[in-house]
């Protein structure tokens, strides 16, 4: 049977052997990053930046076009909401909710 002493210095060298794959892995992934970034033309703003550079915006909520109160609004895209569809059913117009 084994001592806490051995198992321990087992243990401490197991660790180191860890740490050298872990520092061996990076080097390798470190060296293959390089060259895409190299191959495709990335620079470190690159990939600091918020997003691609082909155009991308980012999302804005939608404006309210029609409102009938506070809790019944729409968009104007999308499905009509049961509301509309209340209002077209009665024989009323839509545009008379629409928000100014």
């Amino acid at each position: 049977m084994q001592t806490i002493a051995e198992l321990q210095a087992q243990m401490a060298a197991i660790q180191k052997q860890i740490e050298e794959q872990r520092a061996a892995g990076k080097r390798e992934a470190i060296s293959a990053i390089k060259a895409k970034m190299a191959e495709f033309d990335i620079t470190v703003e690159d990939l600091q930046s918020r997003g691609f550079s082909r155009g991308f915006k980012e999302k804005k909520p939608s404006v309210i076009k029609y409102r009938k109160s506070d809790s019944e609004t729409w968009v104007g895209r999308g499905p009509k909401p049961a509301w509309v569809k209340d209002v077209e059913a009665a024989g009323g117009k839509i545009s008379d909710y629409l928000v100014q």
